[in-house]
This record gives structure tokens, C-alpha cells and sequence, in this order.
């Protein structure tokens, strides 16, 4: 499974293990997720995402 899902609509990424109800991952559009390659916050992050300020804590 895949630790970390973009959201290109809102240039957001999440960590899917600790995932809250007010991420709203559910309601992203199939067309806007984008996972990682390689699977690493510093790859989302290289790619211009955002951290989300639910499921990722600086």
C-alpha cells in the first residue's frame, strides 16, 4: 500500500496511515490523486505538494 496521495486540485499530501476525517480523502476525484515515486514525504515535496495540516505534523 502506498504511504503518501497527492492531490493535484489542491496540490495537497497525505499520509494515508494517519489519515483524519478532515483530510476528505474520500472525496478526491480519481483524476486529481497522484502517488509518489518513490514513496517519500521529500518526494511529494520535491514535486511542489503541500503537507496536509491533519495527517502530517511538522
Amino acid at each position: 500500500m502506498a504511504g503518501y496521495l497527492g492531490d493535484k486540485s489542491a496540490n495537497v499530501v497525505h499520509h494515508l496511515g494517519t489519515m483524519t476525517g478532515e483530510c476528505n480523502i474520500y472525496e478526491i476525484k480519481k483524476i486529481n490523486k497522484i502517488y509518489f515515486v518513490p514513496d517519500t514525504i521529500q518526494q511529494a515535496l520535491d514535486e511542489k505538494f503541500t503537507q496536509c495540516k491533519f495527517c502530517i505534523k511538522n
